[in-house]
């Protein structure tokens, strides 16, 4: 099966809870084998939303080799299972990085329910507001900013720039990299256009144009927008 089809949770596991899951959410969702060798293969290869690990057959070495992939990619959970009596390993197990960790009679609809809900949280969610000030807002879906709640006008090159500035704060840009961005790459215009537009932005959105403390000149390089962490 194709990676971009893959099931979004991985099971190592024999049977026990998971083929009782299994039956509940079906094969769209879930793929497991009973095969570590496989297992790790397919965790690499497919990028899970969710890696099960149960014990046995799973082993130690299975659990590290989840948590290490995990920090590899943040949005990766993993779930342990092992037999009711190995409380002090599924301890361990969460001390570790474990996401959660079950008693193999836990009940199938249950853990069906507890995995959908971490899966569901580990989808990046899409930010459609950027704050720049407490008082200062973008909504890149309304194509608006927002100032003490009133309508701040920019012009639509204006706006580009600021999402661009806001998407990633506390990062410099080249001037450079703003053309390439905002008019397009390959851009043969004036880099210091992007200096007008700035100038331009901060009489719009800094309290102070001539001392700007959000859109800020870094010396040598071009523009970063530093956000109120107040």
């Amino acid at each position: 099966m194709a990676p971009s089809s893959f099931p979004t949770w991985l099971a190592l596991a024999d049977g026990g809870p998971v083929a009782d899951l299994m039956s509940i959410v079906g094969a769209r969702t879930i793929q497991s084998t009973r095969d570590p060798l496989i297992f790790a293969d397919l965790l690499r290869s497919v990028r899970p939303r969710v890696a099960i690990v149960v014990t046995p057959p799973a082993a130690a070495a299975d659990l590290e080799l989840a948590l290490d992939e995990r920090r590899r990619r943040a949005s990766l959970r993993v779930v342990m299972i092992s037999p009711s009596a190995a409380i002090t390993e599924r301890l361990d197990a969460l001390r570790a990085g474990v996401d959660e960790a079950h008693a193999d009679t836990i009940d199938p609809t249950e853990l069906g329910a507890r995995i959908a809900l971490l899966e569901e949280r580990s989808r990046p969610r899409q930010m459609t507001t950027l704050t720049i000030s407490p008082d200062t807002e973008i909504d890149l879906v309304a194509h608006e900013v927002r100032r003490a709640g009133a309508l701040v006008h920019l012009r639509p090159k204006e706006f580009q720039l600021l999402s661009v500035l806001a998407a990633h704060p506390g990062r410099a840009y080249t001037r450079r990299q703003l053309l390439d961005r905002v008019w397009r790459a390959g851009h043969d215009g004036d880099p210091r256009t992007v200096d007008v537009h700035i100038r331009w932005l901060r009489s719009k959105i800094e309290p102070r144009p001539e001392a700007p403390v959000h859109l800020v000149t870094v010396r040598g390089v071009g523009y970063r927008l530093d956000p109120d962490s107040r």
